[in-house]
Order: structure tokens, then sequence, then C-alpha cells
């Protein structure tokens, strides 16, 4: 074989020996019927398997969260309701209107605060004062004294009406009958009076029976 043959059979199998290492081939696993196979760079581990530091600080603020809960729990049974103490007195529990609110208390409670409220009641019964009323005054029909003395001008001793010079009945003891000069005055107007006068109740003539006095009558102030 000429060296011109020898050389061109020796670049061949430098050029198939080439292409063989380009495309992966290696001596130990020879493709059968086929390419050689195609190896992947390494990809590292899968994404998101391996937590974050956010990740890893919410997860230790959520198991803090839950120890203080349990904890919580551990002091105070779930279920556990605290007792309320109750208003010594029903204004505790009364609304704007003055109406009870039933569902703020116990029936047992609600019984002590009646009970308390009718000891109070009984307490303030026992030491009620009762005043009687005086004497009412003499009423006469058609007899008005208030009227008559805020109708009348003159004082009292202030000459009004003519009576006679002899009088057969003493005034001071016909006035010494009634128990007030209210009561005189009534029934002086109530007989004749002021211009007549038969039991002698106003010898000076003024209209006023037995020294009666309009003028507090006077001053009152009337709506």
């Amino acid at each position: 074989m000429g060296p011109f043959k020898t050389g061109f059979l020796a670049l061949s199998a430098l050029a198939v020996t080439a292409c063989q290492e380009e495309a992966g081939y290696q001596a130990d696993f020879p493709p059968v019927g086929g390419q050689a196979p195609i190896v992947l760079p390494e990809a590292g581990p899968p994404v998101g398997l391996i937590p974050t530091e956010e990740e890893v600080s919410n997860e230790a603020l959520t198991e803090s969260l839950s120890a203080a809960v349990n904890e919580a729990l551990e002091v105070t049974p779930q279920g556990t309701v605290t007792p309320v103490e109750a208003p010594a007195t029903g204004s505790g529990i009364a609304s704007d209107s003055g109406v009870l609110n039933l569902a703020l208390q116990t029936q047992e409670e609600q019984r002590q605060l009646r009970d308390a409220d009718a000891a109070a009641l009984a307490e303030a019964a026992a030491n009620r004062v009762v005043i009687q009323p005086g004497e009412m005054p003499a009423v006469i029909a058609n007899v008005n004294i208030i009227t008559y003395a805020r109708e009348t001008t003159n004082s009292v001793g202030e000459r009004q009406f003519r009576r006679p010079m002899i009088r057969r009945l003493n005034s001071a003891s016909q006035c010494a009958k009634f128990d007030s000069a209210d009561n005189a005055q009534r029934n002086f107007l109530a007989n004749g009076g002021p211009q007549d006068d038969p039991l002698n109740l106003d010898p000076d003539g003024d209209g006023f029976a037995c020294r009666w006095s309009p003028e507090a009558y006077r001053a009152l102030v009337l709506n």
C-alpha cells in the first residue's frame, strides 16, 4: 500500500474517533442500533424541598403561639365560667326605662333582691309619720270671705255702713261664740252683712265682724 493511501486511512480513522468523542461515545457502553445516550448535566436537588429562612421563622412563630394557647387552656379549662358578683341592689341590672333585665341574674339572686326591697319598704312604713289634718273651717253656702276681702278697699275701723246707736246685744259676748275671726265674718256675711248686723258683730260699721282683717287675703297673689 502506498504512502498516500496509508496517510488517507489514518486521517479517516482520526476523524471517526473525534466524531465519537464529540457525540459522547464510550468504549465500555457502545450504542446499540442507534445514537449514543445523552447525559444531562447535574441539576442539583429539587427546588422547594429546602425551606427558606422566612418559612423557618413563620413556623417558629406558629409553634410559640400554639404553646401559649395550650398553656392558657391548661390554666383555665375549657368550659369554665368565671362567676360574676351580683350587684347589691337592683339598680345595677335596670335599663334606662326602669325595666329589670332578667337575663343578667339568676332566680335566686332576684329573690334576694326582692326580699331586700321588701325589708326596706317595711322599715320605711314603720318609720312613717302620719300627720292628722287640723279642724276644717266651717263652710257656709254662698259665702266666700276671700272674695269679699279682695273686693273691698276700706281699712279696718273705717265706717262704711250705718249702725243703730243702741244695740240690744253686746258685741264682745257675741264674738266670743266663734272660735275664729274668719268664722265670725262668715256668719256675719251669711246673716245680712255687711249692710245688716243683727248679732252686733260689726258695731263700727266697717263691714268686718269681730275685728276681722281682710289684709292677709288682699296680699295673696292668685294666678
